[in-house]
């Protein structure tokens, strides 16, 4: 574990801006990966709701570690345009030591997309969180498209 990681897992708010700030990069650009994994737990999932290969939507299952294998791998060699994330808004409850964030955020081709506010996609994102071992984990992170069949509420907008 590399000490100057913790400073980014001490609340859930730093958790979460570090996760959306880590992906970023122009094309080729490599990732701290090895940060990547260590916001979270060793057995949490990364659940995509997306299309199947018959065109269905469903829950898609990947491991932190299989994500950086095939996407990863993906945004560092085959990509032709960068990727950037942002949250725009955020529903945050805690309890002890849980947590469950449900976080809109918006992905961008290039840094001038993002200025201009020319997302490509958005996403809702739940996202569940423990405490213990001094810090926060991202336990699994669940999102769905938002489109016109799936109209985003006003409210998911917000920070609440």
């Amino acid at each position: 574990m590399k000490e100057e990681y913790l400073k980014h897992v001490q609340s859930v708010d730093d958790l979460i801006k570090s996760f959306y700030a880590c992906l970023g990069g122009e094309p080729g650009e490599p990732r701290d990966w090895d940060f990547f994994r260590f916001l979270f737990h060793p057995q949490a999932n990364k659940i995509g709701y997306e299309k199947d290969i018959n065109g269905s939507l469903r829950p898609q299952f990947i491991s932190p570690n299989e994500y950086v294998e095939r996407t990863g791998h993906w945004l560092q060699t085959t990509r032709k345009t960068a990727f950037y994330e942002r949250e725009m808004g955020r529903i945050e409850e805690t309890y002890g030591n849980i947590s469950h964030v449900l976080s809109t955020c918006e992905a961008f081709h290039s840094k001038e997309d993002m200025a201009n506010n020319k997302p490509y996609k958005q996403d809702v994102k739940s996202i569940q969180l423990a405490f213990y071992k001094d810090r926060w984990w991202i336990i699994n992170m669940m999102w769905h498209g938002i489109s016109p069949e799936f109209s985003l509420p006003e409210r998911y907008l917000r920070y609440q």
